[in-house]
């Protein structure tokens, strides 16, 4: 999934909205990730409109409420299909 955009639930950065993110790494404890909204929030936070390289950022999988994304192939309701 590395390299990936994957919405995920991190309850401590809100509670009920996915973050959209990329992947950029992965760790026995946790993620690297690149999400621009984030990034946003930091370099307003920071009081500057650029930063020297992209920001990423490490979420504790303990953080992670839960993840999605989509695979290459299509998904079906299979109740309404009558299966």
């Amino acid at each position: 999934m590395i390299g990936k955009e994957v919405g995920i639930l991190i309850p401590v950065i809100h509670p009920k909205i996915y973050q959209r993110m990329k992947i950029i790494g992965v760790e026995e404890g946790g993620i690297w990730v690149e999400s621009q909204k984030l990034i946003n929030e930091m370099l307003q936070a920071l009081k500057v409109t650029a930063a020297p390289n992209t920001l990423v950022i490490f979420v504790p999988y303990h953080q992670i409420a839960f993840a999605i994304t989509g695979a290459d192939y299509p998904s079906f309701d299979e109740k309404a299909l009558g299966l």
